[in-house]
């Protein structure tokens, strides 16, 4: 497969997340970012059973093609390894926070989600640091990723406020549908 199949994977993976959680966000009734955690979405008790099967879907559909877009991305960085296994692990987060919606027993949500976000955030910094990139998008992954760790720190320490998850998760995103759109257009 092409390495730019790679990048078209991961960017539409992170995209239809994010419009899924924005639909999702605007279909359940007084849903506030403030006040609900993004996996509010994803608890049929909570958001109610169409809303709870859409995201916790898109949830899995990220998973799985993150960790595909791993393999092949990984191969374009400098260190592979590390590239593609916190890739992989940030991808298996996500999947296990559509299978173990909010709610789980085990703590399993909990546990798949800090997989996907410290795992998430590392990712982004290595994809940057380590891939022939322009320096901007370098500097970009480092900041975002940065962005997203410090905000994990301070998720956990501030008793997890569901706003600051919003500062764990989107910058992920976000460098997710830049660095795979720039992977599909520039890579031969």
């Amino acid at each position: 497969m092409a390495i730019k199949i790679y990048g078209i994977l991961l960017a539409l993976a992170a995209l239809q997340f994010i419009v899924a959680v924005q639909a999702a966000q605007a279909l359940y009734p007084g849903y506030s970012v403030w006040t609900n955690y993004i996996s509010d979405l994803g608890n049929k008790n909570l958001a109610g059973p169409a809303i709870a099967a859409a995201f916790n879907i898109s949830a899995i559909v990220l998973g799985i093609l993150v960790l595909i877009s791993s393999y092949g991305l990984g191969r374009i960085t400098t260190r592979r390894s590390l590239s593609t296994a916190t890739l992989a692990l940030s991808g298996l987060g996500a999947l296990g926070v559509g299978l173990f919606p909010e709610g789980s027993p085990m703590y399993l949500h909990t546990i798949f989600a800090l997989i996907a976000f410290l795992f998430g955030g590392i990712a982004v910094i290595a994809l940057g640091l380590y891939t022939a990139i322009p320096k901007a998008l370098r500097l970009l992954g480092v900041a975002l990723g940065a962005i997203s760790l410090i905000s994990l720190a301070a998720y956990i320490a501030l008793d997890e406020p569901p706003i600051v998850e919003r500062l764990v998760v989107y910058p992920i995103l976000i460098y997710a549908v830049a660095y795979g759109l720039y992977v599909a257009v520039k890579w031969s």
